[in-house]
């Protein structure tokens, strides 16, 4: 009886996880090319096609490298060569009213493509540079951020 139970609790214990760590996406990569890292919690994770990402997630590519994150309400967001962003802020609940979405760009050059987020509430869509805070008003745009010299 005693293992049974242990055993059971244990499935819970998984099943908790999987579930908790399945709903922290907020969208993935794809087009990966060259080098390219996903900085999660001080870890850094070779960027690959189809790698879920999270709010709070550093990306940042080598000088050969490029990729792209779909997010969750269709929002997408292409970074070049020797580019850095963190996503500081994703929140998609429209059902619930709350919409946030907030990019911090260090340096590089990146292509954004507005999303639900944006169609919904366009108020909530940020992307920050070292010199400005752009509030998205439009559907599309390119951004180019020099790095420090």
């Amino acid at each position: 009886m005693y293992k049974k139970v242990l055993f059971l609790m244990s499935i819970v214990f998984v099943l908790s996880i999987v579930a908790t760590s399945a709903a922290d996406f907020i969208g993935g990569l794809r087009n990966v090319k060259g080098t390219g890292l996903v900085i999660r919690d001080q870890e850094e994770i070779a960027a690959k096609d189809g790698l879920r990402i999270h709010k709070g997630d550093r990306l940042k590519t080598g000088k050969d490298g490029a990729m792209g994150v779909i997010f969750s309400d269709n929002t997408r967001v292409s970074i070049g060569p020797d580019s850095e962003i963190s996503i500081d802020d994703y929140v998609f609940y429209p059902d619930k009213g709350a919409l946030s979405f907030m990019i911090k760009m260090a340096k590089g050059t990146a292509s954004y493509f507005s999303g639900s987020i944006a169609r919904l509430a366009r108020q909530s869509v940020k992307f920050q540079t070292p010199t400005a805070i752009v509030g998205i008003r439009g559907t599309h745009f390119l951004v180019k951020v020099e790095g420090e010299k």
